[in-house]
């Protein structure tokens, strides 16, 4: 009997391993069918002068990307599909494989191939990112992003600009998806949707031109918090994997100065590894997400991914309220009722049944409570705030909806973000920049306001100092006319920054913050 067991065990690893050489054999196989038919000269369909009418030269029909109906009816397909799925008990004795090699596959191949080798970029590139005011290869080749300054040109430094005296708290909200637009009331017409939102303008400096740079909301807390882009945030099976590479956080360099830094978020502590990766990597003392929050409000985990954002400032005010450490203090926030499936808490009569603006009033009256409390507690003399959004407003149904009485304003995923600075005593109340800029200039900007430089890797400048001499929310390459030679160049970009990712070659590993 244990021989004819210890036969059935060796068949069965036999047959294992010999369908996961067929696997890796048929990956390899069609790795190089990927790799020759990337290339343009080896498609001829995708080449220069075979594009169809209405197409882009990959092959895309531009009227399909902007014609409202179909998103609409591919995003209530999408979620009619996952509705059935959530609803079906009969799903949790389905095997997952199928969907998971399907993503795996993905998986491998976007990124897989395209990062597999270090790139160096050729002269022309690295001329054409400096003068779209990104320093390449200044300071080690390896770490190709390092440079020695956060400015390009240390002669435009200026004194015309907002100082941040050292010891100064600072709170940094980032609200979900909150495009400008929404603030606008005399555009939209819902009136009272951003009360509380538009109350902190009236009293902070407002950068009127900013964009986001980066979608979804780890690509914008990367960008705003650490002036990088990160373009693998990948998935298997439906979970994406953790980030593999540590960036220079504005914690990194608080931390430095002595500084107690935290970060509290309506969404989970897990997704992503985020917890570890802003703890591990980043220099955070505390984290806390819905894991956290929900011990208070369990009632609240009843939808979306996380605790509604009533729930987030109630703890934010005890925090603060609580807070008596005499080290100042870096408190990152993070939103999360207005990501669909939208938290709704509280409805506007205005907003009708638009579940997204809703949700966003209801975000909305929840900053309220911190924001009322800020103004009258302790920290309102010796706490800068800055409000902002992680990105702009994703192409969901019930923007689709709303925003077909307001065509020329229709900019889904990127476009310009509301960005207020309120300083400490109500300095610099009233004023407007208006600025070209992106979130990736937030660090290099509060550092300049603080007067501190150092080596770094940073994308973004300093917009007092240098963003109006740069034109960066255009495409960095101008990839509007894209040919075969254009293409074979946005594939090593692409290449050159995946490899940098996967390779954690953003900061070296022995570097430290030295301010100066």
């Amino acid at each position: 009997m244990k021989l004819k067991l210890a036969f059935v065990i060796i068949a069965v690893n036999c047959a294992a391993a010999l369908a996961i050489g067929i696997c890796f054999l048929s990956f390899a196989y069609l790795e190089e069918i990927a790799r020759r038919s990337f290339t343009p000269a080896n498609n001829p369909a995708v080449g220069p002068g075979n594009e169809r009418r209405g197409d882009t030269p990959l092959g895309i029909d531009k009227t399909i990307l902007m014609d409202r109906e179909k998103s609409a009816a591919k995003i209530q397909s999408m979620q009619n599909m996952l509705k059935d799925h959530l609803n079906n008990p009969r799903i949790y004795t389905r095997l997952p494989e199928a969907e998971f090699f399907k993503s795996l596959i993905g998986y491998y191949f976007l990124s897989r191939i395209l990062s597999a080798t270090t790139v160096t970029l050729d002269q022309d590139i690295i001329n054409n990112f400096k003068s779209k005011g990104m320093i390449l290869y200044s300071m080690d080749k390896t770490y190709p992003l390092m440079k020695k300054s956060i400015y390009i040109d240390k002669r435009r430094k200026t004194a015309s600009k907002p100082i941040i005296r050292p010891g100064t708290n600072i709170i940094f909200i980032f609200v979900e998806s909150l495009s400008q637009f929404f603030l606008r009331d005399d555009v939209h017409g819902v009136k009272g949707l951003t009360t509380h939102f538009k109350d902190m303008e009236r009293d902070s400096l407002v950068f009127t031109n900013m964009y986001n740079a980066a979608f979804p909301t780890i690509r914008g807390l990367i960008a705003s918090l650490g002036s990088g882009t990160y373009l693998l945030d990948e998935n298997i099976g439906g979970t994406r994997i953790p980030i593999p590479c540590r960036f220079l956080f504005l914690s990194d360099i608080l931390k430095k100065l002595n500084y107690t830094n935290i970060h509290i978020q309506a969404g989970s502590e897990r997704f992503i590894g985020m917890k570890n990766f802003f703890m591990k990597r980043q220099s955070y003392d505390y984290f806390y997400g819905s894991e956290s929050l929900a011990l208070k409000n369990f009632g609240s985990f009843k939808n979306g991914f996380g605790v509604d954002d009533d729930t987030l400032f109630d703890f934010i005010v005890d925090w603060l309220k609580k807070y008596q450490d005499t080290r100042p203090f870096l408190l990152t926030v993070s939103t999360i009722n207005s990501h669909p499936p939208f938290k709704v808490r509280q409805r506007l009569a205005a907003a009708g049944d638009n579940d997204m603006l809703n949700a966003l009033y209801s975000t909305d009256i929840a900053f309220g409570k911190f924001w009322d409390y800020f103004k009258n507690s302790r920290h309102r003399d010796n706490t800068l705030v800055i409000l902002t959004a992680d990105h702009a407003m994703g192409n969901n149904n019930e923007y689709i909806r709303f925003m077909k009485n307001h065509e020329q304003y229709f900019r889904p995923f990127f476009d310009r973000i509301p960005c207020f600075f309120y300083f400490p005593g109500g300095a610099w109340r009233g004023m407007k920049n208006d600025t070209v800029c992106m979130n990736l200039d937030f660090l290099p900007t509060i550092l300049d306001m603080m007067n501190l430089d150092l080596a770094n890797p940073f994308m973004g400048v300093s917009i007092y100092a240098e963003s109006k001499y740069y034109n960066r929310t255009e495409n960095m390459l101008g990839w509007n006319n894209m040919d075969a030679k254009k293409l074979e160049e946005a594939k090593k970009v692409l290449s050159f920054f995946l490899n940098i990712y996967r390779e954690d070659r953003i900061v070296p590993p022995n570097y430290t913050v030295q301010l100066y």
